[in-house]
């Protein structure tokens, strides 16, 4: 009895175990146990934290003191592929774009982490750091230009300097963007490409949605081979249906204001308070116009429209210039000033989410043109001067 009951505890033991084991890889389904190690002998004694970019937010994970030969190690655990950020300060951090890598190493010789490092075990982060160096080359060129910028601004010749620091800057941004494009078309499969498309250079968007939505689609095709389920690629699919919604709506509001179609009315206050429909104008050309106090452009605009009206024939047009404005006296003050008080000058105080420009699909770029003629039909659309001119002659002669 006793031999058989040895026998039954240790199939019982045997048989925990299994059941343990299962539960465990259950629990465990996906998880990927990490270490990252590092070796940044300039930073010796200084602390290193590590996050993980979330869709919205950055999540810590750990910060660990760098040793006395510059090594350092983290271990943690992840659920799959995604974007870590190693960070000593603002100007000393690294991304790292992990997929199921176990074991990566990190390691530089130089005080400034950004200039010069490398990444064993994690192709991906080794494509992201090229990228990147590229796009630190580009901007410190820019930052050059903008040194140059001040230097000049009090010279004779600040206007020419400018004119050709300015084709400077576009050939730097040309050279970005391209090498934005060839990254995506190179490594599209690659989870760094959600990074590439999302880029920006200073405050400008090196790809945008309107003109660059097939790469979105390129990305979105490429990673979905292997990456169907990453939160990243999920949030990255999420934008692109707003974006397919966006396209129909623009689409659709652009039939309705193809030019020969009759334009929507709207209802703005003026100044005063005073609310003005568009088509209470009804019965001589009008030139709906979109500005804004805030815009350098535009305030150069309103002299030039200024001219148009003034030498138009007998059949002068009126002008219906709609606002895109935060503050009544920064508005006033500009009507004044460029003395354009005696258009019709309205808007709604919602700046660049003003109504009436979601309802003419006007573009950021300001300012904006549209030309009615007298029964309120649309004649031209758009922002070159010279076009506009001659189509005002045109319906006015």
């Amino acid at each position: 009895m006793v031999f058989g009951r040895k026998i039954i505890y240790r199939f019982y033991g045997f048989f925990l175990t299994v059941i343990l084991m299962a539960a465990c890889s259950n629990n465990n389904n996906g998880e990927i146990k990490t270490s990252i190690r590092g070796n940044f002998p300039a930073f010796h004694g200084k602390f290193v934290s590590l996050s993980e970019f979330d869709i919205n937010k950055a999540i810590p994970i750990d910060t660990v003191k760098i040793n006395d030969d510059g090594s350092f190690r983290f271990r943690f655990t992840r659920t799959g592929p995604g974007f870590y950020l190693l960070k000593i300060d603002n100007k000393n951090y690294i991304t790292l774009v992990l997929n199921k890598e176990k074991r990566i190493e990190v390691y530089t010789e130089l005080a400034k982490l950004r200039k010069d490092y490398h990444v064993n075990g994690s192709p991906d982060s080794e494509l992201y750091h090229n990228f990147e160096t590229r796009l630190e080359v580009n901007r410190n060129k820019v930052d050059s230009l903008a040194r140059t910028y001040i230097d000049y601004q009090r010279s004779s010749h600040f206007r020419s300097i400018k004119l050709e620091l300015d084709k400077h800057y576009q050939e730097i941004f040309a050279d970005q963007r391209q090498s934005s494009i060839d990254f995506l078309e190179n490594h599209c499969g690659s989870l760094a490409s959600l990074l590439v498309i999302n880029r920006r250079f200073g405050e400008r968007k090196i790809l945008t949605e309107e003109a660059d939505f097939n790469y979105y689609i390129l990305i979105d095709s490429c990673l979905s081979i292997n990456f169907a389920d990453n939160k990243h690629l999920l949030e990255h699919k999420r934008k692109i249906g707003l974006i397919n919604e966006q396209r129909k709506i623009t689409e659709m509001t652009e039939k309705r204001l193809n030019i020969g179609n009759r334009s929507p009315d709207i209802g703005l206050q003026d100044p005063s308070g005073k609310t003005i429909a568009l088509h209470s104008l009804q019965g001589q050309a009008i030139i709906l116009y979109f500005w804004a106090s805030w815009d350098k452009v535009s305030r150069k605009a309103n002299k030039m429209i200024k001219d148009m009206v003034d030498n138009a024939r007998e059949r002068k047009p009126a002008v219906y210039a709609i606002g895109l404005e935060s503050y009544k006296e920064a508005w006033q003050n500009a009507i004044n000033e460029d003395g354009i008080k005696d258009w019709i000058n309205v808007t709604d105080y919602l700046n660049i989410h003003s109504s009436a420009k979601t309802m003419f699909n006007v573009p950021d770029k300001l300012p904006y043109f549209i030309l009615l003629d007298k029964e309120l039909i649309i004649s031209y659309k758009g922002a070159d001067f010279e076009e506009l001119d001659l189509a005002i002659r045109q319906l006015t002669q």
